[in-house]
């Protein structure tokens, strides 16, 4: 009958013993490879990659339309701005006025002719009749030109304004497209980041997952081993993966975050 250590020795150097165990599990083909210990990038890494490419660019068009907007804005603030935005009835008002006025004016000259006769007042040259005349027409043209420079500097007011309000809306509208422009960029940021952390955090289950696979029969022939000598162990392999922890490391330790921002 075989000894303790007879048996232990069998144990260890026997054809289904520790040794040979160990042998067999270094076997090139028993070995994991570097693909198996780090993974490529998964199928959310490259769909992350995707997403970037088509969406380079994509905030470009609220940048032009925000760019046109304040191009806009600063032709309304020129000093021809408030042409146009002239009210297109101004010169109808203008006419109509000027048109009433004369014939009021009519009156009161044919009300004067009227009164000098009367009077007996002389008409012509250097007469009273001749100086009431020629301040009729003169009190005449200062009644028009003030009624028609009112009508007329209102009507340039209320474009001036409407040019001013103009601008202010087109500065507005420029600066909310450049907002847009911005969130476009961001977004678009955020979401491939997070679709890139995603896949980074399966690629390290992955690369763990096999690590493990190829060294549990490690850990089990250690625990027979230890059983052998008489002090068995009961600790569990809670090792990372050296290779990937090294990859991380010289990333910056951020994954997602050292490629894509």
């Amino acid at each position: 009958m075989a000894t303790f250590d007879e048996t232990v020795a069998g144990a260890y150097a026997g054809d289904q013993g520790l040794i040979e165990g160990y042998k067999s599990l270094i076997q090139p083909s028993n070995m994991p490879t570097g693909a198996q210990l780090a993974p490529g990038l998964t199928q959310q890494q490259l769909d992350a990659q995707q997403l970037l490419q088509s969406g380079l660019g994509s905030y470009q068009p609220f940048l032009t339309a925000g760019s046109q907007a304040a191009q806009a804005a600063m032709a309304a603030t020129g000093p021809q701005a408030m042409q146009a935005y002239m009210n297109p009835y101004t010169q109808d008002v203008v006419d109509a006025t000027t048109a009433d006025l004369q014939r009021q004016f009519g009156v009161q000259q044919a009300q004067e002719a009227q009164r000098q006769i009367q009077t007996g007042g002389m008409r012509g040259a250097a007469t009273r009749g001749a100086i009431a005349d020629a301040e009729l027409a003169r009190t005449q043209g200062q009644s028009m030109a003030d009624a028609l420079a009112k009508l007329r500097f209102g009507a340039a007011g209320e474009a001036q304004q409407a040019a001013q309000q103009a601008a202010q809306t087109q500065a507005g509208i420029g600066q909310i497209y450049g907002q847009m422009g911005a969130l476009a960029q961001t977004g678009l940021q955020g979401d491939v980041s997070s679709l890139y952390g995603m896949g980074e955090d399966e690629r390290q289950i992955l690369g763990q997952q096999n690590l493990l696979t190829y060294q549990t029969p490690f850990y089990g022939l250690g625990q027979f081993a230890s059983a052998l000598q008489g002090s068995p162990s009961y600790q569990s392999y809670g090792q990372v993966n050296p290779i990937l922890t090294g990859i991380t490391a010289a990333m910056g330790g951020g994954g997602a975050q050292s490629i894509f921002g």
